[in-house]
């Protein structure tokens, strides 16, 4: 994600969505703000032009490329595979009464 992500937000949304869908995420951090790279699907693809996710269709080789540059020591980078979607579970906590 950079400046021609528009809305950072939304991406997460997809990385999320991909998970739910039995896909890994590779979360790329740093790489251009902090990205996600995925297998590419056409669903993938409809579903980034559904939420206006900016996205790039790019070659095996460029991936490998990437990989590469975030997995050098040298630089302020990372490579986290993500396998699943995080559970999520909203508890209410209780509203202490004050006066």
């Amino acid at each position: 994600m950079d400046d021609e992500q528009k809305d950072h937000l939304k991406s997460y949304g997809i990385a999320f969505w991909v998970l739910k869908n039995g896909e890994e995420v590779d979360w790329l951090l740093n790489y251009r703000g902090g990205s996600f790279m995925m297998k590419y699907g056409q669903k993938v693809e409809e579903e980034c032009k559904i939420r206006g996710v900016s996205y790039e269709v790019i070659a095996d080789a460029k991936a490998n490329e990437i990989i590469t540059e975030v997995s050098d020591p040298s630089v302020n980078m990372d490579l986290v595979k993500l396998e699943k979607a995080p559970a999520w579970r909203f508890t209410p906590q209780k509203q202490a009464a004050l006066g």
